[in-house]
């Protein structure tokens, strides 16, 4: 069962007394003790990342949801963590692999489905170079990888929406060496 996050603020963290949500404002108001709560988008980080090729490094999800389907490098940063130490922390975790250089590249608003509630998130995309592939290897929550030529990626299989529309900008690129 798939449920909004509204739907889990029902009392108050702080008195336990029943709060109203606001959904139009996405937020939690207790009008016992006066504890006002907004539900902000969690931050997410995102590779990009091309071989020398020109083809572009996608992975296979090893978890759910939307296991075995083909994602990017990433995950969500950590409490204490910035975008640019959580993006090289992924890589690390998942491919085993040391961008030499990472620049910020845009953001994109998605969903993610965990533990049967919708997570708000806002994926910050890094457009990340790697000289050296020769250590490669699938870890953590990727049960594969592969380079593929980002005009043949067929969007409608992409599982989440903001890797639909990081894949349909890319495609619209005339010149992907310069992103």
């Amino acid at each position: 069962m798939t449920t909004q996050p509204a739907n889990h603020y029902k009392y108050c963290p702080r008195c336990a007394a029943r709060g109203v949500f606001d959904a139009q404002n996405k937020a939690f108001k207790c009008h016992n003790c006066g504890f006002h709560f907004f539900l902000n988008s969690s931050a997410a980080v995102t590779a990009i990342i091309f071989n020398e090729k020109g083809k572009l490094l996608m992975v296979r999800r090893g978890i759910e949801p939307h296991y075995g389907a083909l994602d990017f490098p990433g995950g969500f940063v950590d409490p204490g963590e910035s975008a640019e130490q959580a993006i090289l922390r992924e890589i690390k975790e998942e491919l085993n692999l040391e961008p030499v250089k990472v620049k910020y590249w845009a953001s994109f608003p998605n969903e993610y489905l965990y533990s049967g509630t919708i997570v708000h998130t806002i994926d910050l995309v890094f457009c990340c170079k790697v000289d050296d592939f020769s250590a490669i290897k699938h870890l953590d929550d990727v049960m594969g990888f592969e380079f593929v030529d980002v005009c043949s990626v067929d969007v409608k299989q992409l599982p989440f929406l903001s890797v639909q529309n990081i894949v349909n900008t890319l495609q619209k690129q005339k010149n992907l060496a310069n992103i």
